[in-house]
């Protein structure tokens, strides 16, 4: 949490400042990948949402204490254009500058605070969940990969996608799932990912046109299980991140992880209960 909060501290130092979210996360020394996925869990947006938010907090906070232009405000405050800014401030707040500054009401806005350790601490006192630790054993897997940007990944859609072709992979061991995040591609300020729905395979032979292959290596896990809406898998994994992990003797590994889905778990609408165990890569934490 310690390396995590440096990155909110340099967003602090840096809101008048273009920079990117891979400075954001060299900050914490997480790479772009792991950095994008764990601040989600944790703050609730993607780094990008959340930069703009507290841009958009400290103009608000500015319209009401000085004497500055509203163009001046969005060039301050990163926005290419008077325009762009006013959009974007209406987005979030729900009023223009203009009248928000007319209106002088500071307790209008729902500000984006800097986010803060006292933030995760009710997850202590709301959620328990102790995972099982477990060696997952070196497997094949074929599927579709999907490719996605930070704040778009849409679990539904991409399952609802895979579904005609699962039962089309020859050579599958069981009659699981998986949802594996793979890889990143840095793109100027954002992050693509990729996230694959895969199945286990024996071997790789015969592999239906248009899927691809993955080993994933034998490897030491937390393994979670989420109950409950698949639209709130956002909350176990807050708690992940927020609160087990920190506490826990383990130390997060940057390898694969991934959800495994027991059969048809993987196919509902997101309103549906669902079982899905989460897998997150740990290593013991040295002493």
């Amino acid at each position: 949490m310690e390396r995590f909060f440096k990155s909110i501290e340099f967003v602090e130092r840096n809101l008048y400042d273009k920079f990117t979210i891979h400075e954001m996360a060299a900050a914490s020394h997480y790479s772009s990948y792991h950095f994008s996925r764990i601040f989600k869990a944790l703050v609730g947006d993607t780094p990008k949402q959340y930069v703009r938010k507290r841009r958009l907090t400290v103009a608000a906070k500015r319209l009401l204490t000085e004497d500055i232009s509203i163009f001046d405000l969005a060039i301050d405050c990163m926005f290419d254009s008077q325009e762009a800014f006013t959009r974007a401030f209406k987005d979030l707040f729900n009023i223009t500058p203009g009248q928000y500054r007319k209106q002088n009401d500071p307790f209008r806005l729902l500000y984006q605070d800097q986010f803060s350790p006292n933030m995760l601490h009710h997850l202590q006192y709301k959620l328990s969940m102790e995972p099982m630790i477990l060696t997952q054993p070196a497997m094949k897997i074929v599927g579709i990969a999907s490719e996605y940007r930070e704040d778009d990944l849409d679990l539904f859609r991409l399952w609802s996608a895979f579904a005609p072709y699962k039962d089309k992979i020859p050579n599958q061991v069981g009659e699981n799932v998986f949802g594996i995040y793979d890889s990143y591609q840095e793109q100027d300020d954002e992050v693509k990912f990729c996230y694959i729905c895969a199945a286990e395979v024996a071997n790789f032979d015969d592999v239906p046109q248009g899927m691809i292959t993955r080993e994933i290596p034998e490897q030491l896990y937390a393994r979670f299980i989420h109950k409950g809406l698949i639209a709130e898998l956002d909350k176990t994994l807050k708690y992940i991140w927020g609160s087990w992990l920190p506490d826990s003797p383990y130390e997060y590994v940057e390898k694969p992880d991934f959800e495994l889905y027991t059969p048809n778990a993987s196919c509902g609408e997101p309103d549906e209960d669902k079982t899905v165990y989460l897998h997150i890569p740990v290593t013991p934490k040295t002493k």
